[in-house]
């Protein structure tokens, strides 16, 4: 075992709390960096939209002011009339004044020049200029030669003193919005004064902005040699599309975070520049800060985990001897790998071996729980304090005193009696169980026994029903409960109750079960899924006389039936059913009990004599669901009269087709138990006919009685049990079936004129003299 569970925790809080710090300070850097860039681009697009504002006003007035210009009245004539200075010149006089005079009012202004193409020549405040000469000539000619009617551009010009400047300019066309451009008015702006006059107005907090024309060429910034290359169309064409926004571009080697504004004016960009890493300054000092905590925090773990192990690790390891001490057999070490885990593992095997001691356990007790209930039931049981100590020890639903016990038995019908699959019928029993239970516990108090004797049973405590409920018409009512559940939910399945009386002490159980049972005889008579009380039984003692006599009845027309005298068939059952309706001795219950047993009684008789492989079921299922919607005697006695039609004429045509066969059956039924006592009667039952009918088809179809017929056999037999064995004439009586010697002589007499022995002795003299003659 491995003395390192401490190390290993220590390191892993360790190692959580740096990555908690790591993690924290990621979080705080994200932040602080999507605040910083929110604060820049806001401060940038205040800054852009400012200028962009400043900048249209002013370039707003200059296009104000060439479109004045152009209107002038001598700068019309500049442009249509030809230059002769010696005849008049008054006119470009007045307009080089004029130029003079807007150049001198403005700051940023540079030059003004008006160009005629009717001279080719131009004409500005410090005179005229010829356009060979002139060298803003490549911009102007672009112009004139292009389709739009004004234009801003960016360019460079010579000034008096031969240097080069940097301008931007606006052209326009006189007249004003020509397309034949007669003439141009061109208005250049000091580039370096507009800049610093109105589009670097925060240079110091907000960083520097530059103007851009549409194509991406810079038009004025402080340091133009910073963007000697123009953005990439593929950024340009952002800036088309987004209109404003940001983005990252390498400028010189230094990533720069560029902010920008397309005006809706001239479609001009307003860019401003900021480096990088000075704006995320700040976010870059948080990193530094998470990882200085975070290696704090390493140290710290590290002290903690020299400090702690060698402190804290004598419980642990009394512990672990503690669990050694109540293990009978060591765990495998392959099965942890510390002290942390032998304890877990070792406290899973004690809780397993605990699991599996209460399931033990408690399998045991619902054995001996069951077997205390069976020991109720049977009357296997000891003295009254002893049952009702084993009552409240197995914490059974049962109060110690007033019981009554319910008998059930579960009929299956159809496809589920046939049915091969056990599992099927358990889960029958189950659901029959459950349905029990839940109609014990609206009822009361009481507990379920599955298969006693074949039987389920109920016991119920019958303490709280008083003289005006009796206990037994509670039981009914339980009764009918669970039956009605039970043909609704469960296809094919009936129920039928015997319900015993109701008793006092917990010993006398075994009596109450015993009359539940008896109850439950008179099934034959009452049919299956009647609810049967002892209790009625023995109220109404006159009854049963009554049910003896009625079932002699239907004992006499079954007999009639299988005699085939139809007539005295249907009188007995109109006997039957005149009696039921006069007699006041039954009510409708006990009526009904008779003719459903009058009923079985006949289809008794039609199964029996089924022909092999036919399946009466469906027949009998049939006929008892058209027996249950009969509304009165009437119509159940003209509905008996088709059945016992149908069932004579069934007969009849097989005992037509049969009485060779039934001959030949009891024949062979006579050579292989002729040893055994055997009468016509019994033969007769076996065949279901009368016996003297019986009689009459023996005689006819083997030309003998069937006394002869039988004593021929066993004659025969005592023949041949003479000669062969030397058996002595008891045993050879006993052997055919003679029973006694004097029935073995007597048929001897009769039949040959001697006795058994003469019979024996004679012959052993035919075959002595046999062997002389043959010597």
């Amino acid at each position: 075992m491995k003395r390192s569970i401490y190390i290993r925790l220590l390191f892993h809080l360790t190692v959580a709390v740096v990555l908690i710090t790591c993690l924290a300070g990621a979080l705080v850097y994200r932040y602080t960096t999507a605040m910083l860039k929110d604060e820049v681009i806001g401060a940038n697009n205040e800054l852009l939209l400012q200028t962009s504002k400043i900048v249209d006003q002013s370039l707003g007035e200059v296009q104000q002011i060439a479109t004045t210009l152009a209107l002038n009245s001598d700068v019309q004539k500049s442009v249509w009339f030809p230059w002769n200075l010696e005849e008049e010149y008054r006119f470009l006089k007045n307009t080089g004044a004029l130029f003079d005079e807007r150049i001198n009012s403005s700051n940023y202004m540079h030059s003004i020049y008006l160009y005629s193409s009717v001279n080719r020549k131009l004409i500005s405040s410090s005179g005229i200029t010829d356009m060979t000469d002139f060298s803003y000539r490549q911009v102007l000619e672009r112009f004139v030669e292009g389709r739009s009617t004004s234009a801003w551009v960016a360019a460079s010009m010579l000034n008096a003193e031969g240097v080069r400047e940097n301008v931007i300019s606006f052209l326009i066309t006189v007249p004003f919005n020509s397309v034949d451009k007669k003439g141009v008015l061109l208005i250049n702006l000091k580039e370096d004064v507009l800049y610093n006059a109105v589009v670097n107005t925060n240079n110091r907090k907000l960083g520097n902005v530059a103007v851009l024309n549409g194509n991406g060429e810079v038009l004025s910034y402080k340091d133009k040699s910073m963007l000697l290359e123009p953005f990439e169309q593929a950024d340009i064409e952002r800036i088309r599309h987004d209109k404003e926004g940001y983005f990252v571009e390498t400028i010189g080697g230094k990533k720069v975070f560029v902010s920008f504004l397309s005006s809706s004016f001239n479609n001009w960009i307003y860019i401003t520049l900021n480096p990088h890493g000075e704006l995320f300054k700040r976010s870059n000092e948080v990193i530094r800060i998470t990882l200085l905590i975070s290696v704090i925090s390493l140290a710290v773990g590290v002290f903690l985990m020299v400090v702690v192990s060698r402190r804290h690790y004598q419980p642990v390891q009394n512990m672990v001897q503690a669990l050694v001490s109540y293990m009978e057999k060591p765990l495998p070490k392959a099965k942890y790998g510390d002290e942390f885990g032998f304890i877990r593992e070792s406290i899973d095997r004690l809780h397993h071996e605990n699991e599996e001691f209460k399931t033990k356990f408690r399998g045991q007790e619902l054995i001996l729980r069951d077997h205390f209930l069976l020991n109720l039931l049977s009357g296997k049981t000891a003295d009254q304090a002893e049952m009702i100590r084993q009552l409240n020890y197995y914490r059974l639903d049962l109060e110690p005193t007033h019981f009554l016990v319910m008998a059930i038995r579960v009929h299956l019908n159809g496809d589920m009696l046939r049915s091969p699959d056990e599992q099927l019928r358990n889960l029958i029993h189950f659901q029959i169980r459950t349905i029990c239970e839940d109609a014990i516990a609206l009822f009361g108090k009481g507990a379920y026994i599955s298969w006693f004797h074949k039987h389920d049973v109920i016991i119920l405590n019958t303490g709280h029903c008083d003289l005006t409920t009796p206990a037994t018409d509670k039981a009914k009512e339980l009764a009918f409960r669970v039956k009605s559940e039970v043909t609704s939910k469960l296809e094919g399945v009936n129920v039928t109750f015997g319900i015993g009386g109701n008793y006092e002490l917990i010993t006398e159980i075994p009596l109450s079960y015993n009359e539940a049972t008896e109850a439950l005889l008179h099934e034959r008579i009452a049919g299956i899924g009647n609810i049967l009380s002892i209790h009625d039984l023995n109220v109404n003692r006159a009854n049963r006389n009554h049910f003896i006599a009625y079932r002699q009845h239907v004992d006499k027309l079954v007999g009639d039936l299988k005699s085939g005298h139809l007539d005295k068939v249907k009188d007995t059952k109109n006997s039957i059913i005149n009696q039921l309706e006069h007699d006041g001795h039954f009510g409708l219950n006990y009526k009904n009990m008779i003719l459903f047993h009058l009923l079985n009684a006949l289809l008794t008789v039609w199964v029996e004599l089924a022909v092999y492989g036919e399946e009466p079921v469906e027949q009998v299922n049939r006929w008892h669901y058209e027996f249950a919607k009969l509304q009165n005697l009437e119509e159940i006695s003209l509905w008996l009269d088709g059945i016992i039609t149908y069932i004579a004429d069934d007969l009849a045509h097989r005992r037509d087709n049969k009485n060779a066969e039934v001959i030949a059956k009891l024949v062979a039924y006579i050579h292989n138990h002729y040893r055994e006592p055997l009468g016509l009667q019994m033969l007769a039952d076996m065949a279901y006919m009368n016996s003297h009918y019986v009689s009459k088809l023996f005689k006819e179809m083997t030309g003998s009685t069937f006394i002869d017929y039988l004593t021929d056999t066993r004659f025969r037999e005592a023949c041949r049990l003479l000669k062969e064995t030397d058996r002595n004439i008891n045993d050879i009586a006993e052997a055919t079936g003679f029973g006694q010697k004097q029935n073995l002589i007597r048929t001897f007499k009769k039949i040959i004129g001697q006795t058994p022995t003469e019979y024996r002795n004679r012959d052993v003299l035919d075959r002595l003299e046999s062997l002389n003659r043959n010597d």
